[in-house]
């Protein structure tokens, strides 16, 4: 830490961003193959919940442009 302003050196908080920024990266990538895997297991129940998500993003932006008038 230097002790003129109390920081934590670049060098260091910039190691301990890159770590963070690669477990995010790793997450992301579970969650995608688990998303991929669970739309081949079930190929019908997640046609359902993306027809649903798309009806409710719809409906939500039709919402927002009638508040507008």
């Amino acid at each position: 830490m230097d002790e003129n302003t109390g920081s934590v050196p670049s060098a260091v908080s910039g190691a301990r961003s890159r770590e963070m920024a690669e477990q995010v990266r790793q997450r992301a990538l579970q969650a995608s193959e688990k998303a991929a895997a669970y739309a081949r297991d079930e190929p019908m129940k997640s046609l359902l919940i993306a027809a649903a998500a798309g009806a409710l993003l719809m409906g939500l932006l039709s919402l927002m442009v009638r508040s507008d008038d």
